[in-house]
């Protein structure tokens, strides 16, 4: 049997029992975060909704009002997949929402009681099970896919003013949308502030964005007034902190973050997962009378040993980051800002002559990451304020499911960086292209460090530096004329700050 459970990534500290129960059951749980994103990530999703058995909702606030939950609803209703709500957060009225005149399951404090009732429903609902409908229903569209076109558009090399303002005009149009979700509201923050920062861009533009992002500031603030500028977190990984500049990116993927649970951006604001396994109501109940029979009635199951995954959980390593203050002190320029906020790792952003070298080159690329199972990410990108800026930073940090895993990504990296000691490489993007040569890795585990150095005679290097703190990973990268060891420092302290 097939379980898809679809709930919004701020829901994720209140979705663990739930989990936990599943996985402790030996269940495979599956995360979107595998994906790519666009119309090959929304597809994969359909897809695992046409094969679950069960379409669980864990309904809360929060999921009502994202926009990819409702989607994945409707189609899992088109297809006639039974649906079960559980509760894993408040709602403001469970009389008045898509899912009200289903039998509910309250899940937010889990006793045995619960337990058994969520699994006698699981099972129940799994010998009901139809035969998909044929022919099948139209696919809903990806969702938010403006924004993903819009970001596309944002790479080119030149806009007009009159691209510009219907650019402008359409993220101010699905502001007005789609602006209660928070993931979406995110992204369109982060589109409008890469548009500020073009170089082509035009006084009127420049004024219009910035009444935008002050509505967005109001609407994030609140009646309290908690923070009057937008700190969004897109889910596209941050752009390479070369002379090139931060390049604009793909925004969060709508979906689900693992942070996304997501980004995150993503991840963005969902996650799904898909638990599979023929004799999941037995199991699963076994397993769930059993946890709570030993650890007593609401009593919330024992912490996970220090090397779990719950110790690289996403609030742990976002306090990890520096502020813009404190990095402009270890680079020695006060006037660094910061430019993109990301919990997801990245793609390439742009073409490297020797691929192998491309963990050594970019920070947090995927194809590096992935095969040593990361369970959150949280980077940001500084520059010095500016059209030219004299200094540009990468700062991430990277949880792993143990320290184990951590220790040997980094060994790995180490392994990587070394065979393209001495190398010269031209990594060329959409605007232009640079020669980089890589010198020795310095360092051995737990902290390693590269430099690069640009072959134009400007004097402008990059150095690399990747740190394992226990089941965290701290990667930086600092550019500019004068770096020396920034990006060690900055290491350091974000370190210190993880302890």
């Amino acid at each position: 049997m097939a379980i898809f459970i679809s709930y919004s990534s701020q829901d994720r500290s209140s979705l663990e029992a739930l989990t936990t129960a599943l996985r402790r059951a030996q269940q495979q749980v599956w995360f979107d975060q595998e994906l790519g994103g666009g119309d090959a990530w929304w597809n994969k999703i359909l897809e695992q909704i046409r094969a679950s058995d069960v379409f669980i909702v864990a309904l809360s606030n929060h999921w009502l009002q994202s926009k990819p939950s409702q989607a994945e609803l409707r189609y899992a209703q088109a297809l006639q997949r039974p649906i079960l709500p559980v509760q894993v957060g408040p709602v403001d009225s469970v009389r008045v929402n898509p899912v009200s005149t289903l039998q509910i399951i309250n899940y937010q404090n889990p006793t045995v009681d619960a337990g058994i009732q969520l699994v006698t429903a699981i099972h129940a609902l799994r010998d009901k099970v139809p035969p998909l409908p044929s022919p099948l229903p139209e696919e809903p569209p990806v969702p938010f896919g403006y924004l993903m076109r819009l970001g596309d558009a944002l790479a080119e090399k030149e806009l007009s003013p009159q691209q510009q303002l219907q650019m402008l005009v359409e993220l101010r149009s699905g502001l007005d949308e789609d602006g209660d979700d928070p993931s979406a509201r995110s992204d369109i923050a982060q589109l409008l502030r890469m548009l500020r920062m073009r170089h082509d861009v035009t006084y009127r533009t420049r004024t219009e964005i910035d009444n935008v992002l002050g509505e967005i500031g109001a609407v994030e603030a609140g009646p309290a007034g908690a923070s009057s500028t937008p700190q969004a977190k897109p889910q596209a990984g941050p752009a390479p902190a070369t002379e090139a500049g931060p390049a604009p990116s793909t925004p969060s993927r709508p979906s689900s973050p693992q942070a996304a649970p997501s980004g995150a951006n993503g991840q963005s604001n969902k996650r799904l997962l898909v638990i599979g396994g023929a004799v999941l109501a037995v199991v699963v109940a076994v397993a769930l009378i059993a946890v709570f029979a030993t650890q007593g009635g609401n009593r919330k199951p024992a912490a996970k040993p220090a090397t779990s995954t719950a110790a690289a959980a996403p609030t742990r390593i976002d306090s990890m980051l520096l502020g813009a203050a404190e990095i402009g002190n270890l680079v020695g320029d006060q006037n660094m800002v910061s430019a993109a906020h990301s919990d997801q790792l990245r793609s390439p952003q742009g073409t490297l002559s020797d691929p192998e070298c491309l963990a050594a080159f970019e920070p947090l690329q995927e194809s590096m990451y992935r095969p040593h199972d990361p369970t959150a990410v949280h980077s940001e990108v500084l520059h010095t304020q500016g059209e030219n800026p004299a200094h540009r930073v990468i700062e991430a940090a990277v949880g792993f499911p143990s320290a184990e895993k951590a220790r040997a990504f980094l060994q790995a990296s180490a392994d990587k960086w070394a065979a393209c000691a001495n190398k010269t490489v031209k990594f060329t993007t959409s605007s232009k292209s640079s020669e980089w040569t890589f010198g020795d890795v310095t360092g051995a585990p737990p902290k390693i460090t590269q430099v690069r150095t640009e072959t134009d005679g400007s004097g402008k290097t990059c150095q690399h530096v990747l740190k394992a703190v226990s089941d965290v990973v701290i990667e930086v990268e600092a550019c500019g004329t004068d770096i020396a060891d920034g990006a060690g420092q900055i290491a350091d302290q974000m370190s210190t700050k993880g302890k």
